[in-house]
């Protein structure tokens, strides 16, 4: 699996909450991206996200410098897109309640389909105190974004504009 590309004061090592989900899609690298790059549409797959709004930059499907807000676990995070390789790699930093991350997405393709890897860190003084609960929660939670990404993008339909 390739790795991710960390920015400095994002990486693994020390960090409060570190994350890593990985699944299969039988869908095209093409159209898992075409479905992960649209967060207008994450909450028609996945159950955690809600309030998406644009701020600046390239939307509604997103691109290098997005920047957009949204909540997830019942958090307000404001998201800039640091990472862009169309079919391959997508990352974000956020921040939102004292709490800052990074979180990338790998698509690698393979025969009959795609695999899909993510990572996620999170920084701060409430991301130490609430490690030990939101930790298996996120785990919990990603998987399930990774599994339904998969499965909508299996569909065979893709977003709407």
């Amino acid at each position: 699996m390739s790795t991710v590309h960390w920015p400095a004061g994002h990486e693994p090592a020390g960090a409060a909450i570190h994350e890593v989900n990985s699944g299969r899609s039988v869908a095209t690298p093409e159209m898992v991206w075409a479905w992960l790059v649209r967060p207008d549409l994450w909450h028609t797959y996945y159950a955690n996200v809600r309030d998406v709004r644009h701020i600046a930059g390239p939307w509604p499907e997103i691109g290098l410098g997005s920047h957009f807000s949204w909540v997830t676990f019942r958090a307000p995070v404001i998201t800039k897109v640091t990472e862009y390789e169309p079919y391959e790699r997508l990352a974000w930093t956020g921040s939102g309640r004292g709490s800052r991350g990074h979180h990338a997405w790998i698509l690698l393709p393979e025969e009959g389909g795609t695999s899909i890897h993510t990572e996620e860190t999170q920084r701060g003084l409430p991301s130490r105190i609430l490690g030990p609960f939101l930790r298996p929660a996120m785990r919990r939670e990603h998987q399930k974004w990774v599994d339904n990404l998969a499965q909508i993008a299996a569909s065979g339909k893709g977003p709407a504009a």
